[in-house]
C-alpha cells in the first residue's frame, strides 16, 4: 500500500487536489451478556470474538426486551451480529421454534447473509431451518421453505409478489409464528422504492394481524440524517435508534484526483474523464496484487471501463471484471464467488456492491465520479479495510458541476452531514396500487390502522368508483379478474423487463424505459466486456435480438420531451420570479443516437430512433425569471434570456440531487413554455421528478429554492474556468434547439455569463448586465503544395488505375 501511495503521488502530481488522512479510532467493547448461550460464547470465541462492542451490546438489551430496534453505523461495524446474536440466544431459549423474515434490498446481498448465517446455524443447530426465497430459488426448495424454514431470507420483490398474496394458503404456518423481522439497509429504501416498500410493510402488518402475530423489527442502516423518521415512515412503527457507532476504524488515505485540461485539434479545451485516472491505476494495483474496487455511475460506463483496462492487457481479463445490474443471476453469482475467494484481483462495477455483501478484504477504492449522495460516498469508501488494514480511496472527478465542487472542497464531504433519506408512503399514485394487492389478501375494512385515515378514505372511495373493489361481508373485496400484485413493479415504473438474446442464448435483461434508450436498432449493447449490435427491439413482444460487433465506438441516445403544468398546489413569488409546485405531464422520446468513438469521445455519426413516445405525470417546479430582469435582457439581446434558462437548467439538476439524496436519473429539468397569462407564453424552467406520480424530490427543492440557488451560484464563482465549462456551465448546455442560440453560446461565454445574471436576479432581486465576450478562433489558411507535385500526384494515381483496369481486362478475355 505504501507503494499504490507513492504510485498516485508521483503518476497524479499535476492533478492531485488534496491529501488527507482519517485517523485510525479504536473501538469500544463491552463484555457478553450474561444471558448469553454458552454455546454461542464458544463458536464466537472459536472466530476470535470475546467481546461485543458497546453499540452491538446495547443493540442485544434494546431486542431481547422486545423492542423495535435501528442500529445505525458505518459499513463493517458488526451490524450483522447486532441482530443476529439476541435472535438466535432467544431462538435456543423457546421450546416452540418461532419464525424470523430477514429482508435485503438485493440478491447479492441475501445470498451473502445466506452464507454467513448457514454457518452459525450448522454449528449452534444443526437443523437446516434455514432458505433463501427469491426469483433464483428452485421450486423444490421453495416447497421445502414454506414447508419447514424457521429463517427464510428474502427481498421486498418477493414479499410483495410472491409471499404475501399466497400468505393464506402456503405461508400460514411461517406467518402465524413469525416473531422477528429483520431488515438490512434500510437508508437504501427511498424515494419511489422506500415508497412503495412502504406500503408492502403496511400490507404485511395487516396479514400478520390476520395471522395472529406481532412481529418485531430488528433494522440496520449506514449513516442519513434522519434515522428515527425515515424508520417511522417506512415501517409506521416507533424506534429505539443506536446510533453510537462504537466499532474500531482503520486509518483512511484518501486522494481527490481532478484530470487535466486539454486542448483539442479545434483549439476547445476539454477535460479528461476520470478513466484517465482509473485505468494505470487499475493495472498497477494488479500487477501489485493489490485487491481494489472501483464504482461507475452507469451499467455501460463499467463494461467501457472494463475493456480500456484489459484492451492490449489480455493477460488482466482473469483477474478484472465488470459488475452490474443485468447480469444473468449464474453469472453474478460466479463473480461474487471469485471476488470472495481472492480470484479476483479487481472488480468494476455499479452501486449494485455498494451494500454490506462480503466480498473480501479489499484495499484500494477508486470512485470514478462522485457517486451521487455524500452517504454513497462513505458507503463505497467503507468496501475497503474492512479487515482493519489501512486503506487508500481515490476519488477521481468528473466535468460535471457537483463532482468538481467536491474535489475544490474535499472538506465538504468530510464536514458536511449526510442527506435526509425522503420517501412518501401516502403518495396517491403508489398507494393506489397497493390497495388493491391488499384487498387481494384480505377484504379492506372501512378503517385500517396503518393507512392515514383521511387518505385512505379518499383512495377507497375511488377505487369503489372504478368497481376495482365491491362490499364483501362489511368490508370490501377485490373485484377485477387479474393479478394485482403482478402490476406493480416496486423498483419502477413497468413490471417486466426486455430479454436481450444473442441467437439462442438469453445474455441479459433492462427494463422497457431503460431499452428504449439503450437497445433501439443499431445501439451498441456492452456485456462483459463484448460488444453487441441491436438487430431489433420489439416492446411488444419484450425481446431484443442483438449480434457480435467489433466496432471502436459506442452509442448515445438523444432525448426530445415536452413538460406541462396540469395542477398547480403552491406559488412562491421569489425576488419578483414566480416558484409554482404541482403536478405535470412529461412527454419523454428518443429521437436519435450519436456514435461516439472510444477513447477521444469524438461524435462519428448519428442515426434516428423510431420508437413510441414515453408519457406519464409526476410532480416538480416550474421557475419563471422576473419579469424586470427579461425586459432588461431583452433589451440588451434578445438571446441572452434563453442562455440564462439553459444554463441554469444544467446546473440546476445536478445541484437539486444534493438536497435530496437523490440520483440525478431521478430528476429531470426542462425548458419549456409557461401560460402566464390567457394567450400569454412565456419560456419557463421544469424541474421534476422522473418517477411516474412524483416521490418528493421536486417538492424538497421548492422548499429550499433559495439554498439550492445560492448552491448553483457558489458553483460558477468558485470553477477556475474562464468562460464556461461542464464543471459549472457549459458553453453549449444540453438541449439548445435553436440554431441562432446555438451559434451565440458557442461563440461567447453567454451561457455561464447570463445564468450569474439569472442567479443575481433571484437571490438579490437585483440586475446586473453580462459580461459578455465573443472569441472566433481564425481559420488557418492551409499552403498548398507546389502544383508540379500535386500533378505528380494526380498522374501516379491515373496510371495505377489504368493498369488495374488492363489487368482485369486480360484476366476476363
Amino acid at each position: 500500500m505504501d507503494y499504490i501511495k507513492r504510485f498516485i503521488e508521483s503518476e497524479f502530481s499535476g492533478e492531485l487536489r488534496a491529501h488527507f488522512r482519517i485517523e485510525r479510532k479504536d473501538g469500544g467493547f463491552t463484555d457478553f451478556p450474561e444471558n448469553l448461550n454458552p454455546a454461542i460464547q464458544k463458536i464466537l470465541a472459536e472466530q476470535g470474538i470475546t467481546r461485543l462492542y458497546t453499540h452491538q451490546s446495547e443493540a442485544f438489551k434494546s431486542i431481547e426486551q422486545n423492542r423495535n430496534t435501528l442500529v445505525v453505523s458505518r459499513t463493517a461495524s458488526g451490524k450483522t451480529l447486532s441482530f443476529f446474536l439476541p435472535i438466535i440466544n432467544e431462538y435456543l431459549r423457546e421450546e416452540q421454534p418461532f419464525s424470523v423474515m430477514l429482508l435485503y434490498p438485493t440478491k447479492a446481498l441475501s445470498r451473502d447473509q445466506e452464507n454467513t448465517f448457514g454457518k452459525l446455524m450448522e454449528v449452534v443447530l444443526k437443523s437446516g431451518k434455514l432458505g433463501t426465497f427469491d426469483g433464483d430459488t428452485p421450486r423444490d426448495e421453495r416447497e421445502r421453505i414454506q414447508r419447514s424454514a424457521d429463517f427464510v431470507v428474502t427481498n421486498p420483490d418477493m414479499l410483495h409478489s410472491g409471499i404475501l398474496p399466497n400468505h393464506n394458503r402456503t405461508w400460514r404456518n411461517f406467518l402465524s409464528r413469525l416473531r422477528y423481522i429483520v431488515v438490512d439497509e434500510v437508508h437504501i429504501y427511498r424515494g419511489a422504492f422506500g415508497s412503495h416498500v412502504a406500503n408492502v410493510f403496511r400490507r404485511l402488518q395487516r396479514v400478520c394481524a390476520i395471522h395472529e402475530s406481532s412481529p418485531v423489527y430488528i433494522c440496520s442502516s449506514a449513516t442519513i440524517r434522519n434515522p428515527a423518521e425515515h424508520a417511522r415512515l417506512l415501517f409506521h412503527r416507533e424506534f429505539e435508534v443506536i446510533d453510537n457507532d462504537t466499532s474500531p476504524q482503520p486509518e483512511k488515505n484518501f486522494y481527490f484526483i481532478n484530470p487535466t485540461l486539454e486542448e483539442s485539434h479545434g483549439f476547445a479545451r476539454y477535460r479528461k474523464g476520470p478513466a484517465s485516472v482509473s485505468i494505470p491505476l487499475i493495472r498497477e494495483a494488479v500487477r501489485r496484487k493489490i485487491r481494489t474496487i472501483c464504482f461507475c455511475r452507469a451499467r455501460q460506463e463499467v463494461e467501457r471501463l472494463y475493456r480500456a483496462v484489459t484492451d492490449d492487457y489480455p493477460e488482466l481479463r482473469s483477474a478484472v471484471k465488470p459488475y452490474r445490474g443485468g447480469l444473468l443471476p449464474n453469472e453474478r453469482r460466479q463473480i461474487e464467488r471469485d471476488l470472495a475467494g481472492g480470484r479476483l484481483r479487481a472488480i468494476i462495477t455499479t452501486n449494485a456492491l455498494e451494500l454490506g455483501i462480503d466480498i473480501g478484504d479489499l484495499d484500494l477504492c477508486i470512485l470514478s465520479g462522485h457517486p451521487g449522495t455524500i452517504a454513497s460516498f462513505w458507503q463505497q469508501a467503507g468496501r475497503v479495510g474492512r479487515k482493519g488494514k489501512a486503506p487508500v480511496i481515490v476519488y477521481a472527478a468528473k466535468d460535471r458541476p457537483i463532482d468538481q465542487y467536491l474535489v475544490h472542497h474535499p472538506d465538504f464531504v468530510t464536514t458536511t452531514p449526510v442527506e435526509q433519506a425522503l420517501l412518501n408512503p401516502d403518495n396517491p399514485y403508489i398507494l393506489l396500487q397497493h390497495l388493491p394487492c391488499a384487498a387481494q389478501e384480505h377484504p379492506l375494512r372501512d378503517i385500517e390502522v396503518d393507512f392515514d385515515q383521511a387518505i385512505y378514505a379518499e383512495a377507497l372511495a375511488v377505487l369503489k368508483d372504478e368497481k376495482a373493489i365491491v362490499p364483501y361481508h362489511d368490508s370490501y373485496r377485490y373485484a377485477l379478474q387479474d393479478y394485482p400484485a403482478r402490476g406493480v413493479n416496486i423498483r419502477g415504473m413497468t413490471d417486466y423487463n426486455v430479454e436481450i438474446y444473442c441467437g439462442t442464448e438469453i445474455i441479459g435483461e433492462l427494463d422497457p424505459i431503460g431499452a428504449r434508450g439503450t437497445l433501439y436498432k443499431d445501439a451498441i449493447y456492452q456485456h462483459l466486456g463484448r460488444k453487441y449490435m441491436s438487430m431489433e427491439l420489439d416492446l411488444d413482444k419484450k425481446l431484443c435480438r442483438v449480434e457480435p460487433a467489433d466496432v471502436d465506438y459506442y452509442t448515445e441516445a438523444v432525448w426530445e420531451g415536452r413538460v406541462d403544468l396540469i395542477e398547480s398546489e403552491e406559488i412562491h413569488l421569489f425576488n419578483g420570479a414566480r416558484i409554482e409546485f404541482g403536478a405535470i405531464r412529461v412527454n419523454k422520446q428518443p429521437k436519435l443516437y450519436k456514435k461516439i468513438r472510444e477513447r477521444t469521445f469524438e461524435n462519428i455519426g448519428y442515426g434516428p430512433i423510431t420508437l413510441p413516445a414515453f408519457e406519464y405525470e409526476t410532480t416538480g417546479i416550474n421557475i419563471v425569471a422576473p419579469p424586470e430582469w427579461l425586459a432588461a435582457m431583452e433589451g440588451l439581446n434578445k438571446l441572452y434570456a434563453g442562455a440564462a434558462y439553459f444554463g441554469l437548467n444544467y446546473i440546476l439538476r445536478h445541484a437539486a440531487t444534493v438536497f435530496c439524496m437523490s440520483d440525478i436519473k431521478d430528476i429531470n429539468t426542462d425548458i419549456s413554455l409557461y401560460e402566464a397569462e390567457p394567450g400569454k407564453w412565456r419560456s419557463a424552467l421544469y424541474l421534476y421528478d422522473a418517477i411516474e406520480g412524483g416521490v418528493g424530490y421536486a417538492e424538497k427543492i421548492f422548499e429550499r429554492i433559495e439554498e439550492v440557488l445560492r448552491f448553483c451560484m457558489d458553483i460558477i464563482m468558485n470553477c477556475e474556468c474562464a468562460h464556461g465549462c461542464p464543471s459549472c456551465v457549459p458553453p453549449l448546455p444540453p438541449g439548445v434547439d435553436s440554431r441562432d442560440l446555438e451559434d451565440f453560446l458557442i461563440e461567447s461565454n453567454a451561457a455561464v455569463e447570463c445564468t450569474g445574471s439569472l442567479l443575481t436576479a433571484l437571490l438579490e432581486n437585483r440586475i446586473e448586465k453580462p459580461d459578455i465576450t465573443v472569441s472566433r478562433t481564425p481559420l488557418v489558411a492551409r499552403e498548398a503544395p507546389p502544383e508540379d507535385i500535386e500533378m505528380k500526384r494526380l498522374n501516379q494515381k491515373l496510371n495505377r488505375a489504368a493498369r488495374i483496369l488492363r489487368d482485369k481486362r486480360e484476366r476476363l478475355h
